[in-house]
């Protein structure tokens, strides 16, 4: 029933645009009432971004999942596989999605919230796994493996899915790696 919902609600928020799309109309094409709604999700913000807070759970999972002497940066990698599995499942709706989150303010600040749930959880894992490292340096690990997604993120949307996600991770990931040059 709820992936029901945002998947009705999704759909209406890129055919009418986030702004112009209100409460009563999701429910009514949802088949749903008002309190339903509310008892599902705090607002229509929460109907597009709930996804991230699995990616944020699934994603952690991942890194924990990861060999032991795996370098930081390739576990934090292999995380953001719940996302790369969710946008080839459908990029055009992934990247509709995504432009959608960058074009209202409201959904962007609450999906940044999220992104920035995910980091702190990436930051407990990362500390817990690399027991050398102090709770800083976990939290500034685990923000600059953001920072790669968020980069990655954006130019995948910005090439209209056309280019390969996990390979835009690859790079973003691979740009943290200490350099020698």
């Amino acid at each position: 029933m709820l992936s029901e919902v945002s998947e009705t609600a999704v759909a209406l928020f890129v055919a009418n645009g986030f702004d112009e799309t209100t409460v009563d109309q999701i429910c009514e094409a949802a088949g749903l009432s008002r309190r339903s709604f509310f008892r599902y999700f705090k607002g229509k913000e929460d109907v597009v971004v709930s996804l991230f807070s699995t990616f944020a759970v699934e994603g952690c999972a991942h890194f924990v999942a990861r060999p032991a002497g795996e370098d930081v940066w390739t576990a934090l990698r292999h995380s953001m596989t719940p996302m790369t599995r969710w946008a080839d499942d459908d990029p055009v709706r992934a990247v509709a999605m995504l432009r959608l989150i960058d074009d209202s303010p409201s959904l962007r600040a609450r999906y940044l919230d999220r992104v920035d749930r995910w980091r702190a959880s990436l930051a407990d894992v990362v500390h817990a796994r690399q027991a050398s490292a102090t709770h800083l340096q976990a939290a500034v690990i685990a923000a600059a493996g953001m920072g790669a997604y968020l980069a990655a993120v954006r130019a995948w949307v910005a090439t209209d899915g056309a280019d390969s996600l996990p390979t835009l991770f690859d790079a973003a990931f691979a740009a943290l790696r200490p350099r020698m040059d």
